[in-house]
């Protein structure tokens, strides 16, 4: 009972009343810096976007997120729709692994075994002969989607880590297991 009368009577000191304004005013300046800040990144991403689009997507992945990165780049890219050009972070050799490999980030596997190649047009798998198919490619959500008269349209699963695509998931034609690729060669 002491305390709650206490409370009741409790009037604050010209310095607690002092700090508690400072402090408010702070508080309200630092979010004001921030909006601002905010403000200034978006109309320099904006610019960016026009003037230098291949920074732009850098610096998006960089600060957002892959996937951030990824519904930019199919916007700007034109892979709504089925284009030959594979996407540039698929193009070159990836390792297929039966099992996911933990790898530190940016290091390849230690063997380039039973390797597929994403290029201009082609998908090539040395496992089935070395024969490489027509494809063409298109980015829906966080897949790409790959399309070969032959086999029809099979989806590979982007698996990125902040601003990194760590490995790729989808099972290869002419197989009925998933496999895990990491980048071996560019």
């Amino acid at each position: 009972m002491a305390t709650s009368r206490h409370w009741r009577n409790y009037r604050p000191g010209r310095g607690e009343v002092l700090v508690f304004g400072v402090s408010l005013a702070a508080i309200g300046l630092y979010f004001a810096v921030l909006h601002d800040m905010d403000g200034r990144a978006a109309d320099y991403f904006k610019d960016l976007r026009d003037s230098d689009p291949e920074l732009y997507l850098t610096q998006l992945r960089e600060s957002r997120s892959f996937q951030a990165y990824l519904d930019e780049y199919r916007t700007m890219q034109g892979y709504d729709s089925f284009k030959p050009a594979a996407p540039s972070f698929l193009v070159g050799r990836w390792t297929l692994q039966s099992e996911p490999l933990r790898l530190n980030p940016g290091t390849a596997p230690t063997h380039c075994s039973d390797p597929v190649t994403f290029d201009y047009g082609i998908l090539l798998m040395l496992e089935s002969g070395g024969e490489a198919l027509r494809v063409s490619y298109s980015i829906e959500g966080q897949q790409v989607m790959v399309k070969e008269a032959g086999i029809g349209t099979f989806p590979i699963d982007l698996i990125s880590y902040g601003a990194r695509l760590d490995h790729l998931e989808f099972t290869p034609p002419g197989s009925t297991e998933k496999a895990y690729a990491y980048e071996c060669a560019r």
